[in-house]
This record gives structure tokens, sequence and C-alpha cells, in this order.
């Protein structure tokens, strides 16, 4: 099954699926439509700080003092809001999304930007080189165990991709999962 799946680009059976802990789930007041809402909002402010930027470079005297000053605050903006939304976001939405581990890959969330860039939210396994891990000592059933509480998936092309603190039990299995049934090993 792991044979045809990675071979015929299909993800295959679900092995596991994340449990994301009540804690860790985004507040109701800005999530879903919510949320994409402000995210367009901001995507508009955004684009507007940068035809601003635009205007100014093209259209004004830029050794007018009060040309350049609005040109570093439209800059600044632009940069800000892209940054925000577009890195930072999408980070926070991978923290709390559920990783899902397939027979053929591992699938977690990606932004539309990422998969432009060539990070598409499934990646199979002949994508992937291996895991990098961060272990902390966690106290279960009270024993101290050194378990895994971060995770970054590092790709054949070198690019890492940042998976953020997870719970470490979760982890541990997840781990498990992938090293057992898919050959992706800790690097």
């Amino acid at each position: 099954m792991v044979e045809m799946a990675r071979f015929s680009g299909e993800k295959g059976r679900l092995l596991y699926v994340e449990k994301v802990p009540r804690s860790m789930r985004p507040r109701r007041k800005f999530a879903g439509r919510r949320w994409a809402f402000f995210e367009g909002l901001a995507r508009i402010f955004g684009l507007a700080f940068a035809f601003y930027v635009i205007y100014l470079v093209a259209l004004t005297d830029l050794t007018e003092p009060d040309s350049v000053v609005g040109l570093v605050i439209g800059m600044g903006g632009a940069i800000s809001i892209f940054y925000a939304i577009e890195v930072m976001t999408p980070r926070y939405v991978r923290n709390i999304m559920p990783m899902k581990v397939y027979a053929g890959g591992v699938e977690v969330y990606s932004s539309r930007l990422e998969n432009l860039l060539g990070r598409p939210s499934f990646m199979p396994r002949d994508m992937i080189r291996g895991v990098e891990l961060y272990r902390m000592k966690v106290i279960v059933d009270g024993k101290l165990r050194e378990l895994p509480a971060e995770i970054t998936i590092v790709l054949s092309n070198g690019k890492k991709v940042r998976l953020g603190r997870r719970n470490a039990l979760e982890l541990d299995e997840i781990v498990r999962i992938l090293d057992n049934e898919l050959g992706i090993g800790e690097l």
C-alpha cells in the first residue's frame, strides 16, 4: 500500500490524526470566516500601502522630506502587514491544525502563498528526508520522561517545515508512526 501511494501520488490510507487539545484551539470570536474577513481586510491595507509607495516613487519628488517620510511609512506598513498575514498567521494556524499521517506521506496546513512557493500541504514520503525534534523532560504518570515537544519536517530539497510545539504524548506517537510505518527517522 505504501509503494502504491508513493508512486501514484495518492495519500493512501489514513494512519493517524493528531488530536489538538482544547487549550490550543482558536478562540471562537476570531475563527473561521471572521478571521478570513480580517485577513482580507489586512491584505487590502497592505496593497494600499504598496500602491502608495509606487505612487510616491513614480509621481513625487523624493528630495522633499515629506515624500521620504511617506515612503518609509508606506514601505514599513506594507512589509509589516505582509509578514503578519503571510508568515506569522500560517505558522500559528499550522501549530493548531492537526497533523495527518497517511501511508503515502504527511499532511499539514500550508497557506496559499506557501503553495505558490512550492510547499504543498501534503508532502509525499519521497519528499521528506527526515524530522528534527526538540525534546524536553515531561512528567507522565509520575515518571520523568524525555519526549519530543517540537517537530520540524526536513524536506529532500533542504527546506524545513516548522510545525511548532505540540502535545508531547501525541508527538511521541506520531514520531513512532513516522519511523515504523513510513521509514521517516529523526535526523
